[in-house]
């Protein structure tokens, strides 16, 4: 049992194994220049250069959309012109190389984040510089692998003065100039396994794979070359445990790692040989190495324990509504499982190892479409799935969100009885012989949904068509509106990607003014004071929130489709009320 639960993956899964692979060369690449920056006293450069590759990147992006070429060599460039630029200054003044680092990484943030919103799209960025390790493919594989070698070689190189410049600086400044070429290769070195791991765990948290195993490592040994290699070891095995926990449960792969690397770093603090604290209590016992093993037991056991099976049809649907609507169809014949969840952002969702093994269970994949969920597809085919796939959407006439098609039918009831009537379809064609009884579950939840297209346009009637517009920076609801006649109008120049200016508040106040709109829904702020200000200002009244993308908790206002709509409905008749 406990080795299928933490051989098992590996085994059956190709995306699993890519995955480990890559998380290796990370830990190989990685954790010697994660020791490095901790003994030189630079331990936060990682996550300020983590940061100041943001612009290079956003222009990859820009340029050629999700292109790994693209992205990495721009991340590249504004890294390296970063670093270079910190050091040339922190060595040619007197100004400190943190502080040097500190002024150039929040110029290259903020150029960064200007760069994106100047130019609003609807994949987040920051999504992507989250990374998803279980998304490698070939090509992606060999740039990690090509960089970890580049890495290595080039530490080597430059072994001898960086040891020595590390421990006495102004030594080696008196016997050799290799100090300065050294260093700014080190900085190098550390932005080429940054982006190096963009693609995989992300910048940010490939952070954490370079600095907590060289924590780690330094309440084992004070050797330097034993502390490498312990580095190195914690490093992979916080990418192996990570992986299987990412497995077993639904906490996704990135996070998984370091919070595994975590536990380690915390376990060596306690019971490390050099320095643990349980050590200094008790330096005869030393009973930090048992206690070690008998923890890291524990943990392998908990992510060794085995998912139930189900009995029942397995059907996954990619996020809540779509989720509500195979609930209300599929009754107690089916097993659900929903990929994104209550409250979860469907549009930036980053699948776990459990997903792709949800996903190969199951018979029926049943999704959205219209570019909705990107992600997707990736996934299926990682996971070597034979599931069918079924397109909610099938038969909707999509509206246009910009140049791309509006994914959000749903926002219409008549369009989610297409949906309903679809998925009715598929589980029948699944399961024959129950075929009777999914066609039963559709036809008394069509009802209701029947029932619940006649309160909307009920309660629009009564609003006087002159009052019938509201402002607001969500994307989502074009069917609502062309289905409803209430009109949803765009702030002029305001974009939906993020928070509004200055010149964008004074924008929306003139337009609210000019056109006598009622009502507000400022969905992108989320400082009330700022709302307050711009309902003070322009006489509108501030809306509640609208929920678009995805239901509530069940304790919240929308746990079913039907409580989402009822609930839009009341907050828009509201705000739009004399």
């Amino acid at each position: 049992m406990i080795h299928d639960a933490l051989i098992g993956p590996f085994a059956e899964f190709e995306f699993m194994r890519r995955a480990l692979a890559a998380v290796i060369a990370l830990a190989v690449a990685g954790a010697p220049i994660g020791v490095f920056l901790m003994l030189r006293r630079m331990s936060l450069v990682g996550d300020a250069m983590a940061h100041a590759i943001l612009p290079g990147a956003a222009v990859g992006f820009l340029l050629s959309g999700l292109s790994l070429f693209a992205m990495t060599a721009g991340g590249l460039i504004a890294g390296f012109a970063v670093a270079i630029l910190a050091g040339v200054v922190a060595r040619s003044t007197g100004l400190k190389e943190d502080a040097s680092l500190a002024t150039f990484y929040l110029a290259s943030l903020a150029l960064g984040v200007t760069i994106v919103s100047i130019k609003g799209t609807n994949i987040d960025l920051l999504h992507v510089l989250f990374g998803n390790i279980l998304a490698m493919d070939d090509q992606t594989l060999l740039v990690v692998a090509f960089n970890a070698t580049v890495t290595l070689l080039v530490l080597a190189m430059i072994y001898r003065p960086l040891v020595i410049e590390s421990v006495d600086p102004l030594f080696l400044r008196t016997v050799s100039r290799a100090g300065g070429p050294a260093h700014l290769a080190f900085l190098a070195l550390v932005v080429i396994n940054l982006v190096n791991g963009f693609q995989a765990l992300g910048t940010l948290l490939a952070v954490g794979l370079m600095i907590l195993p060289a924590g780690t490592a330094r309440f084992w040994s004070r050797d330097l070359t034993t502390m490498i290699c312990i580095a190195v070891v914690a490093a992979a095995v916080s990418g192996y445990a990570g992986l299987v926990l990412s497995f077993q449960t639904r906490v996704p792969s990135g996070p998984a790692i370091i919070l595994v690397a975590t536990m380690l770093y915390i376990v060596s603090v306690l019971f490390g040989r050099v320095g643990g604290i349980v050590r200094q209590l008790f330096p005869r016992p030393a009973p930090g190495s048992m206690t070690m093993r008998l923890i890291l037991i524990c943990a392998l056991m908990l992510i060794a324990t085995p998912l139930h099976a189900a009995e029942r049809l397995n059907v996954v649907a990619s996020f809540s509504i779509l989720g509500d609507f195979v609930r209300n169809v599929g009754g107690d014949r089916i097993n659900l499982t929903t990929l994104v969840g209550a409250d979860g952002d469907v549009h930036v969702y980053t699948p776990a190892p459990a997903d792709a093994k949800r996903v190969a269970d199951a018979r029926l994949v049943i999704v959205n479409g219209l570019g909705l969920e990107g992600w997707l597809p990736r996934l299926v085919q990682s996971s070597g799935s034979k599931a069918t796939v079924v397109v909610a959407s099938a038969g909707i006439v999509p509206l246009k969100l910009g140049s791309a098609a509006d994914p959000h039918a749903w926002q219409s009831v008549p369009n989610a009885r297409i949906y309903v009537t679809d998925i009715a379809n598929a589980l029948a064609a699944a399961v024959p012989g129950e075929a009777d009884f999914f066609r039963t579950q559709a036809r008394a939840y069509l009802e209701k949904l029947e029932t619940l297209d006649r309160e909307i346009r009920d309660a629009v009637a009564k609003i006087p068509p002159e009052r019938r517009k509201v402002i607001s920076t969500h994307d989502a609801f074009g069917y609502f509106s062309a289905e409803y006649g209430i009109r949803f109008i765009a702030p002029l120049g305001v974009s939906t990607e993020t928070e509004p200016s200055a010149r964008d508040i004074a924008a929306i106040i003139s337009q609210i003014k000019a056109q006598k709109i009622p009502a507000v829904f400022l969905e992108n702020i989320s400082d009330d004071r700022l709302i307050r200000r711009i309902a003070a200002e322009s006489g509108a009244k501030v809306g509640g929130t609208l929920i678009s993308d995805s239901l509530t908790g069940e304790k919240g206002s929308a746990p079913t489709y039907i409580d989402m709509v009822r609930h839009n409905i009341k907050a828009l008749t509201s705000a739009l009320d004399h």
